[in-house]
Formats: structure tokens, sequence, C-alpha cells
């Protein structure tokens, strides 16, 4: 969850001055749609925490493919 709010932070949200919640809403949910669109992103931040994960690559991702 950490390494999804910085990469947040330090995109859509960095120099955000918007007028209203929705502009901050906006650019979250911006930035939630690139991190969905770069497939490695989302598993680089669970492989970060050093947790278990199985399978250790997403099926579309695997380095035997």
């Amino acid at each position: 969850m950490e390494l999804l709010w910085s990469s947040l932070k330090k995109r859509e949200l960095a120099n955000l001055a918007g007028d209203h919640l929705a502009d901050v809403a906006d650019a979250t949910e911006q930035g939630i749609h690139r991190i969905n669109h770069t497939p490695q992103l989302p598993w680089s931040f669970l492989a970060h925490t050093g947790l278990t994960i199985h399978p250790l690559h997403p099926p579309n991702l695997r380095k035997d493919q």
C-alpha cells in the first residue's frame, strides 16, 4: 500500500492544487489506471513487501514463456 501511495504522490498528486476534492479523486483514479496498465508494477509493489507470493509471477508475466 505504501508503494502505491508513494507512486501516486510522485506522479499524479505531485504539485496538485485542485479546487475541489473531486480533482484529487480524479487524479488518484488516473494514477490507479496508470499502475493497472503496467502489469509489472503492482506485482513489484507486492514483491517489495517480502511476503511469499504464489504464483511468484502472474500467469501472463512468467519468465519461462
